[in-house]
């Protein structure tokens, strides 16, 4: 077998942060969300959950991976959630494909208001986010249960 990395060694760190962040696979935003989670919310460590459509799962209640987070808040410890969704998701528009740009936005916020709330009911702390792109910059908008 072969060791890769071997010059760039990581100590391993037993224990868990308590954070959990939930954003889309969408190449496009993965760095300026890793970005924006260090640099403005100032998390350093998580557990990620990186799938298609990002938190969409949870409002849809989506059985195996309701389950998988439930692992995840149980056995990590997980006290904080950040939820981000990007505008023009795939996913959406796939599950969506007769609606209008600013209607599937609404559509994603609505989503992620009821995120919160499963993650309230749950006692755990949650925050969400629509990433949006202005004159070719990434920026992300917080979005509040209300």
């Amino acid at each position: 077998m072969k060791l890769l990395n071997t010059s760039q060694k990581r100590p391993f760190i037993n224990r868990f942060s308590g954070n959990l962040v939930i954003f889309c696979s969408d190449e496009r935003f993965v760095q300026a969300t890793l970005d924006f989670l260090k640099k403005d919310l100032g998390v350093e460590t998580s557990d990620l959950v990186v799938i298609a459509g990002g938190p969409a799962f949870i409002p849809k209640q989506e059985s195996s991976l309701i389950e998988r987070l439930n692992l995840l808040i149980y056995a990590h410890q997980i006290k904080k959630v950040i939820l981000i969704s990007h505008e023009n998701c795939g996913y959406y528009k796939h599950h969506h494909p007769n609606l209008s740009s600013e209607t599937l936005e609404k559509l994603q916020i609505e989503d992620l208001k009821k995120s919160l709330i499963f993650l309230k009911e749950r006692g755990l702390k949650g925050q969400a986010f629509l990433a949006y792109v202005e004159k070719d910059q990434i920026l992300f908008k917080e979005i509040n249960q209300e």
